[in-house]
């Protein structure tokens, strides 16, 4: 499948901002079931540069402004071939060893609901199987509900809440592995779903490391490991630590504000 995306934040400042340094990581993941056809970044304002490649295989760029002041676009466009590949994520450019994702965080801590809710899942050796029911639990464990959680919103809290967003789904899948001693971790990127509102959003689900089979990725929020339609952006232990796009702002006492435009499109 060929799918286009123009991704474009906006970030509005109240006053001027001395220093500002922000981080990207917008570059999609080289993989098996994904191939960059092409790919820009581009910025309003300030010098975008070329950074590293960290031990995750984010291509990271950073931008610096001083004494900024009014508006900063960021947009993120390309076209991605992607394929199906049952979720199994193949020839990523990662070089970190696996238990690293056994770590927990503030937002995947397993407290009293995630442990009550391990009580009903029986644990199976043929592992696969097991990854995939854990998947279909968290599913069923919360309500999609637009608006209902933030992203400080721990997978605890969602729990207690009975409602949550993908981001939601997929902390709560991630604290139910790693509390069973799988190594779980945060994945960002695009959906193109059937859509008649012409309203996207980026989305978010899960990879669990598979003894001989490597990573996997599953997405709780839609009962299934991800497909053609899907296109990998960012990992990481959780939300924020996957997020592609992180901002410092030294002697700054005003306000932020955040907004975005997505298209996302498929060519066949």
């Amino acid at each position: 499948m060929i799918i286009k995306i123009r991704h474009q934040t906006e970030y509005s400042f109240s006053d001027t901002v001395p220093r500002l340094v922000q981080s990207l990581k917008l570059i999609p993941s080289k993989t098996k079931n994904q191939n960059i056809l092409d790919w820009k970044l581009s910025c309003s304002n300030g010098s975008l540069l070329e950074s590293h490649q960290d031990a995750l295989g984010h291509k990271i760029f950073n931008i610096f402004n001083y004494n900024f002041f009014g508006k900063q676009e960021i947009i993120s466009k390309g076209t991605i071939e992607t394929k199906d590949t049952k979720g199994i994520m193949s020839c990523l450019q990662d070089k970190v060893n696996p238990l690293c994702f056994l770590r927990h965080t503030f937002l995947t801590k397993p407290e009293n609901e995630i442990l009550k809710l391990s009580k009903n899942i029986k644990k199976n050796k043929d592992e696969i199987k097991f990854c995939h029911n854990l998947n279909l639990t968290v599913s069923e464990a919360i309500l999609f509900k637009s608006g209902s959680t933030n992203n400080e919103t721990s997978a605890e809290c969602s729990l207690r809440l009975g409602t949550g967003v993908c981001q939601d789904y997929a902390h709560i899948l991630i604290s139910l592995a790693r509390y069973f001693e799988i190594p779980a971790r945060y994945v960002n990127g695009y959906l193109l779903e059937d859509n008649s509102t012409n309203k996207f959003y980026t989305h978010a689900w899960v990879e669990l490391y598979i003894t001989n089979l490597g990573w996997v990725a599953f997405d709780p929020s839609h009962k299934k490991c991800i497909d053609e339609k899907y296109v990998r952006i960012s990992c990481g232990y959780d939300f924020i630590d996957a997020s592609p796009i992180k901002g410092v702002k030294l002697n700054y006492l005003g306000s932020e504000e955040l907004n975005f435009k997505l298209s996302i499109n498929s060519e066949q």
